[in-house]
């Protein structure tokens, strides 16, 4: 996924805090890191950890519901995604998918019925 500097999912303009050398324990990849950042958005979060020297995403994480309970997690780098659901009490479950689900941007409406099918299979 190619650098954006407009969140996505609401078009504000993403806050970004330069990392030098950081890694990223989530993929296992050191890198400069510039990460991209929308919580100002109307009940979404939206997270991107942008390589410097490749100006791709690396890894992508933004809620899916206006609760905050659910999380798309992409790694692009080991071509992954997992999903993070939150319940009562702070508890979490996690599903890992060998695969990475291409959001739909910005109307979230198809991934968000392919989640819950994950979710409700799992």
């Amino acid at each position: 996924m190619d650098d954006v500097l407009y969140c996505p999912i609401c078009g504000n303009k993403l806050r970004t805090s330069h990392h030098n050398a950081k890694l990223l324990h989530v993929i296992g990849k050191t890198a400069d890191y510039a990460e991209r950042t929308c919580s100002a958005g109307y009940n979404h979060i939206v997270v991107l950890w942008v390589d410097k020297a490749t100006s791709q995403v690396d890894f992508l994480k933004f809620t899916l519901n206006h609760t905050y309970s659910r999380f798309l997690e992409i790694d692009y780098i080991n071509n992954k995604s997992r999903i993070t659901c939150r319940s009562g009490e702070n508890k979490y479950e996690y599903i890992d998918i060998p695969k990475i689900i291409v959001p739909d941007f910005p109307d979230l409406k198809e991934l968000k019925e392919k989640i819950n099918l994950y979710v409700v299979f799992s």
